[in-house]
Order: structure tokens, then sequence, then C-alpha cells
């Protein structure tokens, strides 16, 4: 049992030791502290009026747990004795302040403390906010001159913090609003500014009321009410102008502090309403996200101050009136103390060097003092160890006792800027407080791999991979004990052990790192500038490590791109980006964001969208007696420079259409003078131009007007041409009315034949619209002088107008050239002409020359054509007659209006040509080293063609090689031809000519390439065959390939035959250079079976089998074999015999059947006719046959006669109805079947003979 006990107590005992153990000690440290300036609180002023509670932060970690106390005003404080109104949070050292009091006013500084140090807080001022009233006053009347500048003062209470002081119209049923004018300005002190005062500022029915604001307790109070007169001037507001004057403006030596705000003020008063700009430095200040104008430009806010705002403003003003004003602030930066170099908090053992090291910042610069344990280090006891300087300390060879807080204290006249750290003595063996992870990465970049350790003295820390220690080059151990490696590659997978070790143990932990193939973009955006409107595309794509999932995304300035709210933003399904209908505003930096879920590659490019220029802005127009100067300025670009002005004008003659005055303006001219026309009214604007386009033009200009003037011109363009044989037309170009210059306007129009002593005759043309005068009764085409003069009311143009030479009307020309010849016929499309020239008064008109008209025998004289010789030649070589045919021509001669009669018509065949190119040539690959080549004949063969001459040439870049010619084709009808032998993989330059007795046409060539070395199964070919003559008794069949050129051909084929009624086929030889061979030894007068095989190395293809009839060969006539069956003599010979055999069958019925004479003529006779002729012989068979019906027609007209038998015509004389007929072709009808009513039985038997 007491054993039991022993056990028990050791258990307990090693359970406690290991708890103690796992607890670290440590001195305090400030969490929660309060500022380092100030603290409000507001006092309860009503009784009705709710308590505000504050607090003062004041929390602090440690082992063991810290305790607080406050000091107040530099001495103890005991919050304990303020009952329950103050209280402090459980477990912190917060103090609450539940019912502030006047009292609680002071310096506050905490102080937490554990048996390790003393950690000490910020020092705080805690200050009562508050709101005082105005002095109760009645509104008071003041009066202000209409036009100038005004100033309003306000008398705003005392408070804390100061009160912002602002102007409020009150009316007079007490409701308010703010004044928001352009005119009126509040300066920091509280004064409404009135830049020049207008009737509508008379307070009517309100009154201007000064109001204070204390934000901190969200209060104002109102006070200082005004009513403002206005006292007119008596003048027009365009009259009342008075120019820049000073009302505000901040001290010329101004300080801001770092980090704060500053508003500097330049607020001047004049009509019209002065226009403030600011410089800094000389420079113009561009506004941004800290820099801004105030006040209608009256001021200017600066943001977040920093050192570098420093420097000399200025505020330049003016408002057309009078000179321009300046006023220059000079701004200077104070600031705060501000870390530079932060103590950190250190955790060291024995015998180690522990130091901490402060540095700070300001203006004026701060002095660094030392705390240690919330005293000056220098009250702290004495230690040969330790080392003070202004910015470090330095303990040597720590022990246990110099464990402590220091803290850094940084002051000047600003404030102060504070830190508590403290140095942490121990004794502990590593612990691995943040074990490796497994991780992963991509190859080429920087992975760290976690592994925290604490121990003292610090352990020292390596990493083991693969059973191996990694240290230097790519990797590192840092101060953490982390490991880092740089530029990872796929070897520096596995699993890493973190090994921690100083004198009192060692500790390990280990994570793994898995190496993936990183992302890389492969194609890349490129920059883009566009036209505005337009679309611009960037492509982009990347690949990832084949595990990873890749995305991506597209950024528009760092932004994320929201495709469902921009429409006009569409990703494609290739990750391209397309922006439909461009604006400037697209322009900008767009980046590919590829990225999977362990890295991410980017590529950017720029959108440069252009668009055409603002509108220029119209500065002003100077209207002077016979010109304007205009001046503007430019607008923007839209990112595409400005390239040229254009300047218009308009008139009132033309008030809806505008003319270019000049339209090549450089660009860097703002200024231009435009000439003007006398008696006008003018407008002018500008348009800018870009390479995008013009941009809508300026806004016009006011009003120039000119005073009338003579004619600066007379009409343009004056020429007198006959319409008619007997007329003059002079014709001129309409004067606009700007170029009138006065009114009245009329053409005054001169002529006179051009012969001496003749005198001028004019008319007056009161249209200035009317553009010609038509003079009648004038010779045929006579030369005349001729003018035109402009009149106005203030008199003639002040030029002379110039004399123009005109013609009176032309007349068809009287006489065709004699004499029209051939002299020679030079080739196959010229022919040398000649001719007689005919009389000069004859032609009545201008000549022009000659006109050949002429056409074949084939076109006839519709398809006529001319050639023009325009001169007096009569001999002309004429090169556009048709080779090969007989060619008709004839020729005339020919004035500026009509055709004269034409020459004789001459006749001529011309000489055979040669031809031109064929209509198309395509070439086929066959296999790798043939060409198969197709083409059209020549569309103009000129002559009997002959053939092909057919020549090729390897091509290498830009060099050909030498020309090579295939054996020509003779057969004209061919179309189509292999080209064997060539290069596999090489491009050939092919050329083809058509040929006649003239020789070669004209070339026609193109290039393809062969195939490289590669074999395919030809597509089914097909063939045709034809026999051709031999002398040696057996047949022969010529078979041309016709490869599927859509498809693949093959490289070459061969034949495959048999006689139809065989099972074997016989092989031809492989035809390599040609698409046709010649299959001979055939035995006349067989059938074949054919088939063609097309051949692509060990690719084979058969056609359809074809059968092939040869025939037999007599001679050089080619005959058909002949069977006796179907011999022409044999079926001629056996038709006679049948003929002879039939005559002898019928002779013989004859002779047996011939009893007696059968009475047809009596039985004709007995049913009426007696038409027959008198004459000897056998009467009853001597009427034609073609007559029966003209008998029949002769007894149907007599009623008396018996109705004739249906049996009469056709039975007994062998047609129609073979009812009756008997086996041996005698007429047994009668006797055979039942005769219908009204036929007569016949008793006789009549023959066929």
């Amino acid at each position: 049992m007491e054993a039991m006990h022993r056990i028990a107590w050791i258990f307990l005992l090693s359970f406690c030791v290991l708890q103690v153990t796992s607890v670290i000690q440590s001195p305090p440290r400030i969490v929660k502290q309060p500022p380092t300036d100030e603290l409000l609180f507001q006092v309860v002023q009503q009784q009705n009026e709710n308590d505000k509670p504050f607090i003062i932060e004041c929390e602090a970690e440690g082992e063991p747990a810290p305790k607080y106390r406050w000091i107040k005003n530099g001495k103890h404080f005991d919050w304990q004795a303020y009952d329950n109104r103050i209280s402090q949070q459980p477990g912190r050292g917060t103090l609450v302040i539940s019912s502030p009091r006047d009292e609680d006013l002071g310096q506050y500084q905490c102080f937490a403390e554990n048996e390790w140090g003393i950690a000490t807080s910020n020092s705080v001022y805690v200050r009562k906010a508050e709101l005082n009233s105005f002095k109760d006053e009645l509104p008071v009347t003041v009066t202000a001159p209409e036009g100038k500048p005004f100033k309003l003062t306000c008398q705003p209470p005392d408070g804390w913090p100061k009160p912002n002081v602002y102007w409020l119209i009150q009316n007079t049923d007490g409701g308010i609003k703010s004044i928001n004018n352009s005119r009126m300005t509040l300066d920091p002190e509280g004064n409404l500014w009135f830049s020049n005062v207008t009737r509508l500022d008379a307070s009517d029915d309100f009154v201007y009321a000064c109001a204070a604001t204390s934000f901190f307790r969200n209060e104002y109070k109102l006070g200082n009410r005004v009513m403002l007169n206005v006292m007119a001037t008596g003048v027009s507001s365009t009259l009342n102008r008075h120019e820049p004057t000073k009302q505000y403006v901040t001290r010329k030596n101004e300080v801001a502090l770092r980090g704060k705000k500053v508003e500097m003020y330049c607020i001047y008063g004049g009509t019209p309403l002065p226009q403030t700009v600011w410089n800094k430095d000389g420079q113009p200040i561009h506004s941004s996200d800290r820099t801004s104008q105030g006040n209608y430009g009256k001021s200017l806010l600066i943001k977040h101050v920093d050192f570098e705002d420093q420097g000399s403003y200025t505020c330049e003003v003016s408002n057309g009136v009078g000179s321009a004003q300046s006023y220059s602030i000079n701004l200077k930066v104070n600031a705060a103390p501000y870390f530079t170099l932060e103590p950190e908090i250190i955790n060291a053992a024995e015998d180690e060097t522990a130091e901490f090291r402060c540095e700070a910042s300001g203006e004026p610069k701060p002095q660094i003092k030392w705390i240690r344990n919330g005293v000056p280090i220098e009250e702290a006891p004495p230690n040969p160890r330790l080392k003070v300087t202004p910015n470090r300390i330095i303990i040597e060879r720590l022990d246990k006792t110099d464990t402590a807080n220091y803290g850094c204290n940084a002051t000047n006249s600003i404030g102060y800027v504070y830190k508590d750290v403290y140095v942490n003595v121990l004794a502990l063996g590593p612990d691995i407080t943040e074990p490796p992870k497994d991780e992963a990465t991509v190859d080429g970049r920087k992975v760290t791999l976690l592994c925290r350790v604490f121990g003292a003295p610090k352990p020292l820390v390596k990493w083991i991979h693969n059973g191996k220690e990694v240290t230097g080059g790519r990797y590192t151990v840092l101060e953490s004990g982390d490991l880092e490696i740089r530029d990872v590659n796929f070897f520096d997978e596995g699993q890493y052990t973190c090994y921690a070790e100083n004198k009192f143990g060692n500790a390990e932990a280990s994570g793994s790192l898995v190496v993936k193939e990183h992302t890389k973009i492969t194609d890349e955006p490129e920059d883009y500038e566009v036209a505005a409107g337009t679309t611009a595309t960037f492509r982009c794509n990347a690949v990832s490590d084949s595990s990873l999932d890749l995305t991506i995304d597209w950024l528009n300035n760092g932004q994320e791109i929201d495709f469902e709210s921009e429409p006009r933003f569409v990703k494609s399904s290739d990750y391209s980006l397309t922006i439909t209908k461009t604006t400037e505003l697209d322009s900008g930096t767009y980046t590919c964001v590829a990225k999977t879920e362990l890295d991410e590659a980017t590529a950017q490019a720029t959108l440069t969208v252009q668009d055409v220029p603002n509108s220029p802005r119209l500065e002003g127009i100077t209207c002077n007696k016979r010109d304007a100067n205009i001046k503007w300025s430019p607008m923007g670009d839209n990112r595409a420079p400005i390239l040229h002005y254009i300047i218009q004008y308009n008139t009132s003659f033309t008030p809806d259409s505008w003319e270019d005055a000049y339209d090549n303006v450089p660009a860097t001219d703002m200024t231009y003078t435009v000439g003007m026309s006398p008696w006008a009214n003018y407008t002018f604007r500008v348009i800018a131009l870009n390479k995008i386009g013009p941009s809508t033009p300026s806004p016009h200009s006011a009003v120039c007007t000119t005073q009338p003037d003579v004619p600066s011109k007379n009409p343009d363009n004056v020429q007198g041409k006959g319409t008619e044989p007997t007329n003059l037309v002079i014709t001129w170009t309409v004067m606009p009315e700007i170029e009138h210059n006065a009114p009245r306007f009329m053409y005054r129009v001169y002529w006179k034949r051009d012969i001496p002593g003749e005198q001028w005759q004019s008319n007056d043309i009161m249209d200035w619209k009317q553009n010609k005068l038509v003079i009648p009764n004038q010779p045929t085409f006579q030369q005349y002088r001729i003018k035109v003069v402009a009149i106005n009311e203030e008199g003639e143009a002040n030029v002379s107008p110039k004399e123009e030479i005109g013609y009176s009307g032309e007349d068809v020309p009287t006489q065709a050239p004699q004499d029209f010849r051939v002299e020679q016929v030079t080739n196959s499309n010229s022919a040398l002409l000649s001719w007689s020239p005919v009389p000069e008064d004859s032609i009545r008109g201008h000549f022009m020359g000659y006109k050949i008209q002429t056409w074949t025998e084939k076109e006839g004289e519709e398809g006529m054509r001319e050639i023009d010789v325009k001169s007096k030649d009569t001999r002309s070589l004429i090169n556009k007659f048709i080779p090969h045919s007989k060619n008709f021509a004839r020729v005339l001669a020919y004035n500026g209006r009509y055709n004269g009669p034409s020459s004789d018509t001459v006749n001529f065949d011309t000489l055979e040509g040669v031809p031109g190119t064929v209509q198309f040539f395509e070439a086929f690959p066959m296999g790798s080293s043939a060409l198969y080549l197709v083409w059209k004949r020549p569309e103009q063969p000129n002559g009997i063609l002959t053939g092909y001459r057919i020549y090729y040439q390897t091509v290498r870049d830009t060099s050909v090689g030498p020309l090579i010619e295939r054996q020509a084709i003779t057969d004209p009808k061919q179309t189509r031809a292999k080209l064997a032998g060539l290069q596999p993989g090489m491009k050939y330059r092919l050329h083809i000519k058509a040929t006649t007795r003239a020789g070669e046409g004209e070339d026609y060539f193109i290039e393809q390439r062969t195939r490289a070395s590669a074999t395919a199964i030809p597509d089914k070919p097909k063939f045709t065959w034809h026999r051709i003559p031999t002398e040696n008794g057996y047949a022969t069949v010529k078979v041309v390939w016709l490869p599927n050129v859509e498809g693949k051909l093959g490289s070459h084929f061969f034949v495959k035959y048999k006689l139809k009624a065989e099972t074997i086929y016989t092989e031809s030889k492989a035809v390599f250079t040609e698409d046709f061979t010649e299959i001979r030894g055939l035995m006349p007068g067989e059938v074949y079976e054919f088939i063609v095989v097309a051949v692509d190395g060990d690719q084979m293809t058969e056609s359809e089998p074809e059968e092939v009839e040869t025939h037999s060969v007599e001679g050089p006539i080619i005959q058909p074999k002949e069977n006796v069956a179907t011999a022409g003599w044999f079926i001629g010979m056996m038709l006679a015999i049948a003929f002879l055999l039939l005559v002898l069958i019928i002779v013989c019925i004859i002779k047996r059947n011939r009893g007696g004479k059968y009475a047809v003529h009596e039985r004709e006779a007995a049913h009426g006719r007696n038409d027959y002729p008198e004459e000897p012989g056998f009467h009853e068979y001597s009427q034609p046959l073609d007559n029966k019906s003209h008998g029949r027609g002769s007894m149907s007209s007599d009623p008396k006669q018996a109705p004739e038998s249906d049996t009469d015509s056709m039975a007994e004389y062998g047609e129609g109805d073979t009812e009756g007929m008997n086996e041996d072709g005698s007429f047994i009808g009668q006797y055979g079947r039942q005769r219908k009513q009204g036929e007569t039985a016949s008793t006789g038997f009549a023959t066929l003979v």
C-alpha cells in the first residue's frame, strides 16, 4: 500500500515538473495602450443628459501575468478612491471612467509589472471637449456696393477642439441651407468673403448666419446674424468691372505637419470673378490623390503632407481687368518623431550578448532617451556589462538578472514616439514550434520550407535532404530557421528534415517538397494601337504542369476584368481578349495572367486607342478691312498627334455650307490670318486633324463684315465653240456670290471674227447664274476672239479680261481619202497601209486625223474596229489585224464632231502567227518525282496548232535553275502530260508554249512543288483507249491513263489485260515518264478486258475493268473480223433461197386448186361494181388496191344497193381482217364464220393468185 502511494506521488511530481517547464518566463509586453497625443471626454452639462463614459486603454502580456498601476500628472493614481465612477477591467489595466468630471483632466500613464520586468505605456493627455455659445446679439444690417468685394465677419465661440466655422442662409421661417457659390469663400478664421456682390445677394427674406460645430460633441451653435443690403451702382453689368483685389491669404511662411493635411488660401475679389492658377517652385500643379484645389480654386489642399511638399507656392489671379495679381507662400514641413529603426524583443541565453537598436527621425531632430523597467536608464542599478549610446544598448555576458524591460523614447517639440521591449534570459533546449510542412512548388522559383525553433541559447538549425546536409549556393538557412531554396529544380524534390541543437539538447522534424513544371506563357500579347470604334484583340497562350489546373485571366491596369459587367470585353475559348467598339478610355495596360495553384506567369501589352482630336477652342477673332486674324487653342489630341488644322468659313451667301479657307495650317500655329472678299459677312471655325481623322469643328466665330468694291477678277474658263455648223457658243464658269463684291452683278460678253478691221460686238448677261451665250447665223468653222468681263454697281473688274480664241461650229467633212491600198503585209497582225490626203477645206472643222476601220471575214462589219491615226500622215503601219485571216479595211478623215465619208474597202490575208498563251495551266504532284500537267488550248491560236513545248527549272529561294525542255508534244489535241524524273520535295517553275508553223507562242508559267518521299494509296484511276493501225497482222491498243487530279494520283501506272474468256491477266511494263502506253501483239477480232493500275511506291489501285474489241487487219484498212453467221454475203444468200422456196410453194398451190376460173368480175358486178375497163386480160384482178375506196364511194351513193359486207374488201383481197384466212393462205372466211345480217354468202372459192 505504501509503495502504491509512493508511485502516485512520483507521478504527480513528474506532471508538475512538466507543467512548469512547458511555461516560459517572460517580462510584460504592452499590446494595447493610449495614443501619444490626447484623449477627449465629455462632461454632462444638463440634468437630463446621460453620462458619456470613456476608457484609457492598457493591456500587456507576460509570464507570470503582469499587474498594473497608473500615474496621473507624474504621481501615483489611486483610481479605487473614486467610488464606482472609475474602474479597471478584469485581467487588464484599462481604466473605465463611467461618469466623467472636470477633475479627470490630466496626463495619464500605465505600467505593467511582473517579477521579470516593468513595461511602460504611452503617456496621454486626457482633455475635456467643449463648445461655448455665441454672444446673444440681434441681427445687424450691413451695406455693400454692387460689383465690389465684400466681407462678413464672424466672432466664433471658444471650444476644444477648435470648432469648425461656416456660414448658413437662414430663412424667415427658420429654415437653413448651406452656401455653395463660387463668389463666396470662407476663410479659416470664419469670415465670409464675397469676390463681388450682386443684387441677388441682398437679404430680402433671409439672413446670413455664422455657425460653429464640434464634431466630437456632435453639436453646433448659431450666431452673428447679418442682413445684407446691396447698393446699386446704376451702370450695366458689362461696365461694372473691378480688377482683382486681395481679400484673405495664408501667411507668407506656413508650417505643415508630416502626415497631416494643410490648406493654403488665396482669396481675391473682383468683377468678373477672378480665376486662380497655382504653381509650386514655378511649375504648374496638377491634381492628384493628395493634391487638389478647393473653394473653386481659391485654396490648395494637400493631404498626408510629406517633406517633398516643402517649397514656394504661388497663386496667380486674373479676371481680364487690370493686371494679374500673384501671391507666394513658403511652406515648411515639420514632423513629430517617427522610428526609422525600432528596437525588437530579445530572447537570449546566458553568456550571450543582447543589443537593442533604436533610430528615429523628425523635424526638429528628435532626442532619444532609454527607459529601464519604467525609469530612465540613468537611474537603473549600475551594470558594468551594460553599454548605452544614443542609438543602442549592448548587454554582454548575459545572466538571469539582466532580464528586464527597456524602452526607446524619441522626443521633439512636436511630440514623441515610444516603444517598450524586453530582453528575456532563458536556458531551454530546442523546441520546434512550427515544424516543416509538405510543400509543393514549381521549377525555377524560390521556395521557403518552414521551421520555427525556440530555445536558449538560440539553437543551431541544419537541414538534411536525402541524408545530406544542404548549405550554401542555392540553399540558405534563414535567421528564423527556415530553409530558402532559390531557382528550384526537379532534383530538389524529396524529404527535408529540420534539425535544431543547442547545449541543452536537440530536436528534429520533417516535411516533403514536390517540384512540378512551372507555368510559362508561350504566346504573349503584343502592343496594340487602334482607332476608336474598331476592335482590338490580345492573344495569350500558356502551358503548365499536366497535373495542375491552368486558368488564364486578364487584368486591365492591374484590375481583373469583369466580363459580365463589360459586354464589350470578350474572352474567347482560346483565351484571347477581344475589345469591341474601343474607346479612348480603353487605353492602358492589359495583363495576361496564367496561373495554377502553385505559380503564375504574366505578360502584358499596351493598348493605345487613338481618336480624332477634341474640338479646338476658338480664343478670339480680329476683323480687319480685308482679312481676319483667328486665334485658337487645341483641346487634346486623344493619343494621336495633331497633324494640321483646317480653317473654314461661311458667308451670308451660303449660310448652310462651309468652305476651306486653308486646309493645311501647321500644327504648331495657333493664329492665322485669312483674307476676306468685299461685301460679305464672314464667320470662321477651326478643325484639327490627326491620323485618325478630323475633329468636330470649333464653335464659330463672331461675324466679320466687309464693304462693297469692284470685282477682283473676271470669269474663268472662257471658251468659244459652236454646237451647230452656223453658231458660236461662248461659255464661262459662273462666279459665285462671294466674288461679286457688290450688288447688281452681271457679265459683259465680247466677240469678233479674228480678221483685221473687225469690230467688237458685245452682249450684257444680267443673270449671274447664266454661263453661256449662243450667237446664231455665223459662218461655219471661223476663228473668233472672245472675252468676258465681270461688272457690278461699283464698276468693271479691276483686272483686264483675257482674250481667248474660239471657233464657230463644225460640219461633216466632204471628201473621202483616195488611193487607199495595202503596201505590204509585214507579219501576222501588221500591214503597211497608205492613202492620198483629203483637201484641208473639205474637213470643215478641226482636223483630228484619220480612222482605219477594219474587220475580218469571219467577224463581218458588225465586228468592226477603229484605229486612230492622229496626224496628217497618209501612210501608217497598223498592227491590230487578226492573224491567219482575211482582213478588210477602209480609211476616213474626221474632225472634232463628225466622221467624213470612207474610202474604198481593201482586203488582204494575214500570215499565220504564233499562238497566244494557253487558257490555264495546272500541275499536280504524282508521287515524289513527277508532276501531272493539265492545260487548255489557247483562246487565240493565230493559226493551226502543231503541238506544245514544255520547259521546267528548279526554284531555290529567289534563284532559278537552268531551263530544261521536256519531249515535245506534237498532237495539238493533247491537253495532258506527265513530267517525270524530278527531285522529291523540290519547287519547280513550269513553262508551256503552244506552237504553230510560225513558231512558239507566248509563255505561260506556274510554280509547283513535288511531294516529299512519302507514299499514299492512289485514288481509283480511269482511262481511255483507241485502236491504232499496225502492219504485222496483230492489233495494237493505245491506253491513256486519266489520274484523279482532285485526289491522290499515284506516281506511275501499268496495264493488266486478258482475253475475256481467260482468267489470267498479262501485265505491261510500268510507265514512268508518260501517261499513255501501247499494248501490242493482240489477237485481231477478239474481246479483251483491260485494267489500268495506278501505283505509288508499294501502294496500288486498280481501275474498273473495260472490254476492248480488236479488229482484223487487211493491209492498211482495219476491218472487223466477221463470223459466217453475221457475214453479209451469207445473209443475202439465205434470203434469196427463202424467196425462191416461197415462190415455188405458191405456184404449187395454184396449180392444185385451180379447177376453173373464179368469177371475181361477176361477183363484183352482183354488188354493183361495174367500173372495170373493157380491156383484155383478167379484169377481176386488174383493179388497183388503192382505188377501192373510190369504188365504194360510188356504190354508197345508190340507195337501192344492199349493204356491203364488212369483209368484202379486206378479207377478199388479203388485207384487214385475217380471221377468214386458212393456213394455206386461201380465203375461207365466208365459210368459216357466221355472217352478219345483210351479208351475202358466196359459193365460189377464191385463191390468192
